[in-house]
């Protein structure tokens, strides 16, 4: 090997450490996907580990419930009303200053915030299918520039001081008004008309997005669309619209008829009243990028990753499941959307699902359940429900309605 092929290795080898170092993690933290949601194991103080999703939407974190097994020890000083999406009245919890979160081996986030609802309204084990203890707020986020990477199924948190950013992302301004993170959204409707909105960045909603349908601007409801419940909310259940709309783009980043939720004015008026948003996008949306969050820079920085393309889902049969016993695969029938197929086929709520598809529901997670009735088929679905004793044999046309 020549001089001049050896002096360009080393340079080669030299660039490469300087860059490797400069990106240089903190820690990193696995994550699991339960469904749309992305899990993370924490601890508080000398807790035990525990359950919580990760929820870009709130800035502190939020014990909904404890299981049995579980240790948790906190002094309250405080007792607030907790706001959130829903129609009834908000509820209240208790405050824990100056707490330790602990994050992996190396990760101890210190003087958080943490709250205790004082009635557990989530229910987030029976709707998920698995045990959490609550939600982890982006307060986490706030002294490091942190990568979401959905592929892996990993946090990755950086010190912003050497941090470069890796090529082909797209940087995005991340707006941040009353300690909760937005970020602009540019979308299609129906006419081809183009819309820009501040939308909150929720990796704890389970859906693509939402929009408001109060005040001025508002995206229009496309004609084609099914009214059912959208899911439950600090405040209560959420019901409106879903349907399909051309395009919704995260800078030069376009997916195409994504399905998307209108929802009812009560469910949002406050929230909406209070902070101007327009919006929020969730994780069938953020789920197909990976993602760099820079509180302190005010930037998001994305790429799309392998589930870019992927099909999107709704809920087709229009049945809401939850588990009847947490950590236990027996499902019961929570709500059934009026007009749905599942209520065409005379599903009602309470009924326990015993058999789908000719496959036996009590061998299934909850995601892979609720794949059965979020997929339109040709040919009918053939469920058998039990129902005060009796087992029920009911075929559910699901044909897409949008």
């Amino acid at each position: 090997m020549n001089s001049w092929a050896k002096l360009s290795i080393l340079l080669f080898l030299i660039t490469a450490n300087l860059c490797y170092g400069q990106n240089k993690s903190v820690a990193r933290v696995p994550f699991s996907m339960l469904g749309s949601y992305i899990l993370v194991k924490a601890g508080i103080n000398e807790s035990s580990e525990l359950n919580f999703i990760l929820d870009t939407g709130i800035r502190s974190t939020i014990i909904t419930e404890l299981q049995a097994g579980d240790s948790l020890s906190l002094v309250f000083n405080d007792e607030r009303f907790v706001q959130g999406l829903g129609g009834n009245n908000p509820i209240y919890a208790f405050v824990s200053e100056k707490n330790t979160i602990h994050l992996g081996n190396k990760l101890a986030f210190e003087n958080k915030t943490v709250a205790l609802l004082q009635e557990d309204v989530l229910e987030l084990s029976r709707q998920i299918g698995s045990p959490v203890n609550g939600l982890l707020g982006s307060d986490l986020f706030e002294d490091h520039i942190v990568q979401i990477d959905f592929t892996a199924q990993r946090l990755t948190f950086y010190e912003r001081e050497s941090f470069k950013l890796p090529g082909r992302y797209h940087s995005l301004p991340l707006i941040v008004e009353q300690q909760k993170l937005y970020v602009p959204l540019s979308v299609k409707d129906t006419e081809n008309k183009e819309h820009q909105y501040k939308m909150l960045l929720d990796t704890g909603a389970g859906l693509f997005a939402w929009f408001r349908t109060m005040g001025s601007e508002v995206l229009p409801i496309p004609e084609k669309k099914i009214y059912g419940r959208i899911g439950e909310g600090i405040s209560g259940e959420i019901t409106g619209y879903l349907a399909r709309i051309p395009a919704a783009c995260m800078g030069d980043f376009c997916l195409k008829n994504p399905v998307v939720v209108f929802p009812d004015s009560a469910c949002i008026s406050d929230l909406v009243i209070n902070t101007g948003r327009d919006g929020t996008i969730g994780n069938q949306l953020l789920s197909r990028f990976n993602l760099f969050i820079d509180i302190a820079g005010r930037q998001l920085h994305l790429r799309p990753n392998s589930y870019f393309n992927k099909k999107f889902s709704y809920n087709v049969a229009g049945l809401e499941v939850i588990q009847s016993i947490v950590g236990l695969p027996r499902y019961e029938v929570l709500d059934v959307w009026a007009n749905s197929p599942a209520a065409l086929a005379g599903v009602l709520p309470g009924d326990i699902i015993h058999e789908v598809d000719g496959h036996s529901a009590f061998t299934m997670s909850m995601s892979e359940l609720r794949g059965y009735f979020e997929q339109s088929r040709k040919k009918n679905l053939r469920i058998i429900l039990e129902r005060e004793g009796n087992m029920l044999k009911l075929n559910l046309n699901l044909k897409a309605k949008i």
